[in-house]
């Protein structure tokens, strides 16, 4: 179940950006809960101007909280408006459900936003995104530099 990312859900989101393990790869690592508290302000905002954002991945039968996922604005690179992003707890890992919640984000998300491309950047260490990021349909194109170091950039298109 996909529901809009929002401070209600601060608990469970700064546990999970908490876990470094689950961070090892993403831009910044940890996040302790002020900055998890004005990151959901922050997608409540989008939601709100853009009608997209970040979602909560819930269980669909449980409601329990399993990640977080979907689009944010990407400055770094010139030619991309926008990023996915899937992060998912560790107890949920290799279950199936990143790829399943990363399908109906990415499904959803061409009906939410006007551009042609969604990107994602990637940490070149981080060695199951790319495979991830494959079997949803992105290719990899050169890297780059951005957000101060150079990572694996890679996009998929709208189709027709």
């Amino acid at each position: 179940m996909l529901l809009p990312l929002s401070s209600a859900d601060l608990d469970e989101a700064a546990a999970l950006f908490a876990d470094p393990r689950v961070m090892v790869h993403i831009d910044g690592g940890t996040r302790d809960r002020s900055t998890t508290s004005r990151l959901l302000k922050a997608n409540e905002r989008c939601w709100k101007n853009n009608g997209w954002g970040i979602w909560a991945i819930r269980d669909a039968t449980s409601g329990a909280f399993i990640g977080q996922g979907g689009l944010q604005r990407i400055p770094e690179l010139q030619e991309a408006d926008v990023e996915f992003s899937v992060i998912i707890g560790r107890r949920n890992w290799r279950t199936g459900i990143a790829t399943e919640a990363a399908n109906a984000i990415v499904y959803d998300s061409w009906g939410r936003i006007s551009g042609g491309q969604i990107h994602a950047l990637v940490h070149p260490d981080s060695a199951a995104s790319g495979p991830f990021l494959r079997g949803i349909g992105f290719r990899r194109d050169d890297d780059q530099l951005a957000r101060g170091e150079t990572l694996e950039v890679w996009h998929t298109q709208r189709l027709g």
